[in-house]
């Protein structure tokens, strides 16, 4: 597909802060809007102090405007998931400048620096991507890098704010490792397209990274219209220890099992905890779809 420019690349960009990112500083942000205008854009920066801030902030941006709007989320995974929850599908155009803990979306993109991410706003060129959307009992919400069921919702539920704050990715290491110690070897069932996978974890991925630069699922990607089911299961306690020292060595996971799936919907079945893109979402059963073409993405 061909690169375009996004809207109006010397028009008007809208960029929301994440004050609460491990790399936010006001010195930081500062020196960002002083670089962008300097490239000849109208920036106007917004600084949330919540999430129901930021969404509302942003979807009557969006349905207000009368052309699709450029909305910079910048912070981390957490930030970039607020954003694509709060804009209406084909009403935006969303750019990343990476300022967070493990910046997955940043890397699936290739950004390799603050300065190449102001660099590739200042172009605009984009391209249409795709997100997920699951629905539980806790309601619908969209994710654009995974939704994880199992074991590493579990971790990620786990989290101590005060370790996040001193150990950044860390954190989820020591979450993870305290999970081992009550893991559930329940099963959960993955139905898509009358086909059933049986495990006991598993990954619905958007993109091929996963936790920064370990790639699980190699045959997804943000703007390949597919999301890539990848099934593990741990038999014993052990088997969790095994597989993350084999992914830290590798920096790569492949299973045969793993599945591919556009159109159809995929239901999960089962008591295990959810979460997406990094944030707790209750627990299965949940059902999980792909948007194709959401909006546009600076690339």
């Amino acid at each position: 597909m061909i690169l375009t420019p996004a809207g109006n690349p010397r028009g008007t960009i809208h960029l929301f802060f994440n004050p609460a990112s491990g790399g936010f500083t006001p010195a930081r942000a500062e020196r960002l809007l002083i670089r962008l205008r300097a490239a000849g854009l109208t920036v106007h920066p917004y600084y949330p102090h919540a999430q129901d801030e930021a969404q509302q902030t942003i979807a009557a941006l969006c349905a207000q405007a009368t052309t699709p709007p450029t909305v910079i989320a910048v912070g981390g995974d957490g930030t970039v998931n607020t954003v694509i929850n709060s804009m209406p599908q084909g009403k935006a155009t969303l750019g990343v400048i990476p300022l967070g803990t493990a910046n997955v979306t940043a890397r699936e993109l290739g950004i390799r620096s603050l300065r190449d991410a102001v660099n590739r706003i200042v172009r605009g060129a984009h391209r249409p991507f795709a997100v997920g959307e699951a629905t539980s009992s806790v309601g619908t919400r969209r994710f654009i890098l995974m939704a994880g069921i199992g074991c590493d919702a579990a971790a990620v539920a786990a989290v101590r704010p005060s370790e996040k704050r001193l150990f950044g990715k860390g954190a989820y290491i020591l979450a993870g490792l305290r999970q081992y110690l009550q893991w559930d070897r329940s099963p959960l069932t993955i139905t898509v397209a009358g086909h059933a996978i049986t495990c006991t974890s598993a990954i619905i991925a958007n993109a091929a990274h996963y936790a920064g630069p370990y790639r699980l699922a190699p045959q997804a990607g943000l703007l390949n219209d597919q999301l890539q089911i990848v099934p593990i299961t741990f038999n014993r306690s052990l088997d969790l220890i095994r597989f993350t020292l084999s992914v830290l060595a590798r920096r790569r996971f492949e299973t045969s099992a793993s599945l591919l799936v556009q159109q159809e919907t995929i239901t999960v079945s089962g008591g295990k905890p959810v979460q997406l893109d990094g944030d707790p979402f209750g627990s299965t059963p949940l059902t999980i779809r792909l948007l194709p073409a959401f909006n546009n993405l600076i690339v």
